[in-house]
């Protein structure tokens, strides 16, 4: 058994494919909540048309066909600005074949630490460019049986990408990524992304994201188990806080019900009070429309005042006249007599009970 050989091991990519797969433990949320960045907008650009489709949630599909010209940029960027899934995803501009080419290259294994390096020193070598008239990126492909290192090579002619990108910033639209449609990136499983948009056009990454990505990751892994059981036990003692509160608040609750049902029944007896008394004339009043009405020969035995009726008995040398006389009072109405006149013997007046209907202030003033 040969023990010499040497071991190839990408500690870069070893990360990133665990960074890759700690993610898939991070609730959608979290996620959300540590980037500003969710899902793909592919933006295909020809001389007439500008192409917008979408990759949000493993879901594909077209959004709009829009003219490559004023006109369409400006319902590109409101398109942009007015939906909020297209405004929070990755904007990827993909070149076509008349914009972009590709070309596989065989490069020895001693340049894998810098093969940018090395393709930029080249480049005449393998494409008909010298590198100020290009723009071009690198995407490792694997190693070859012969020791060979296998990088693809993608490039587009500068004045085609930079026409392209000012008409987009003009329309207020940044792309994050531009790429090859023959060979597109797959963001959801290769783990070198190659980019040809030049890096002083590149949004800045936020580090502090990343940062929280990768401690988010590491207490993942390493309190696993924590992290199943605290939330549990954290949201058990909330409810029964909650629980204590409600309690509390349920007491306070129904001392203020209580108080108010007081309150409201006070309130509603005061009002029928003072409406009996607003609707009811004042016991002294009548008796002082009596004493100017009735005249000194007249005597009064009885008088009773209950609900709106007065009664009275008494003897008056002529009885009859009395009614006239009450009536003509606009405090009085329907006067009548309630039994048959007599003759007191021992006085020689004449005996009368008479009811009188006593109106309210507001009778009063209508009449």
């Amino acid at each position: 058994m040969n023990f010499s050989k040497n071991i190839d091991f990408d500690l870069k990519r070893f990360f990133l494919w665990w960074g890759r797969e700690l993610s898939f433990w991070i609730p959608e949320r979290l996620k959300q909540a540590l980037s500003d960045k969710t899902g793909y907008i592919f933006l295909h650009i020809t001389a007439e048309k500008i192409k917008f489709s979408s990759l949000i949630e493993g879901q594909r599909k077209t959004i709009a066909e829009l003219a490559f010209n004023e006109e369409g940029l400006a319902q590109a960027q409101k398109l942009l600005e007015e939906n909020e899934d297209v405004k929070k995803a990755h904007l990827i501009l993909r070149l076509s074949s008349e914009q972009a080419i590709k070309k596989i290259l065989y490069l020895p294994a001693a340049a894998k630490g810098n093969i940018k390096q090395v393709v930029s020193f080249e480049l005449d070598k393998y494409t008909p460019f010298s590198t100020d008239q290009i723009y071009f990126a690198l995407k490792p492909l694997g190693k070859e049986e012969n020791g060979q290192v296998k990088v693809l090579l993608v490039l587009t002619p500068r004045d085609i990408l930079d026409a392209i990108y000012l008409q987009l910033n003009d329309a207020g639209i940044y792309p994050d990524i531009v790429d090859y449609d023959e060979e597109a990136n797959n963001f959801n499983e290769d783990l070198d992304i190659y980019n040809l948009l030049p890096e002083r056009e590149r949004p800045v990454k936020n580090k502090i994201e990343q940062t929280l990505t990768w401690l988010f990751g590491f207490i993942l892994l390493v309190l696993v188990v924590a992290v199943l059981v605290f939330p549990v036990w954290h949201e058990a003692q909330n409810v029964d806080s909650l629980k204590q509160q409600i309690k509390q608040l349920k007491k306070d609750t129904e001392f203020v019900q209580s108080q108010q049902l007081e309150i409201d029944q006070i309130v509603d007896e005061t009002e029928q009070l003072n409406q009996v008394k607003k609707n009811t004339p004042a016991l002294l009043e009548i008796i002082n429309t009596l004493s100017h009405l009735i005249e000194n020969d007249t005597w009064m035995t009885h008088l009773q005042f209950k609900q709106g009726r007065l009664q009275l008995q008494g003897q008056s040398p002529t009885a009859e006249a009395l009614i006239g006389v009450l009536e003509a009072s606009p405090l009085f109405s329907n006067v009548r007599f309630v039994s048959p006149l007599t003759k007191d013997k021992r006085t020689g007046l004449e005996r009368f009970q008479i009811s009188i209907n006593v109106n309210t202030p507001g009778d009063a003033d209508e009449e």
